[in-house]
């Protein structure tokens, strides 16, 4: 074995580590558009914080989602929902420009929270 070949070697062997080492939080990373992925999200025309979660067990309790005006010059209304694995969403729930909150129960937990930053914005998934 020459030393160039052990020098590839290491080198390959290297890189290969911090490929896994760099993809690690990906793979571990939570669900874009899973239930309880909370973080803030920017919209034209302000931030808006969205979460949910569930209460109870997976089979008993009751799901929920808030929209929570961050900033922003946005004066409409935010709504929120909740999704169903199969599709299904509840009924969207209109709050005021400040905050919306909408539960459900399913019989099992949400797939994931809806929220709407103004009547017509586009649906974010959380």
């Amino acid at each position: 074995m020459t030393f160039l070949h052990v020098r590839r070697t290491r080198t390959t062997a290297l890189a290969a580590v911090a490929a896994a080492v760099a993809l690690a939080p990906l793979l571990i990373a939570t669900d874009a558009d899973a239930l309880g992925n909370n973080r803030a999200v920017g919209r034209s025309c302000g931030t808006n914080y969205v979460s949910s979660g569930h209460n109870g067990t997976a089979t008993e309790g009751h799901s929920w989602a808030q929209t929570t005006k961050q900033s922003g010059t946005c004066a409409g209304r935010l709504s929120a929902a909740l999704e169903r694995n199969d599709g299904y969403w509840s009924t969207r729930v209109y709050g005021t420009n400040q905050s919306a909150y909408a539960t459900a129960r399913f019989n099992s937990r949400a797939a994931s929270g809806l929220h709407w930053g103004c009547d017509n914005c586009n649906v974010t998934r959380s």
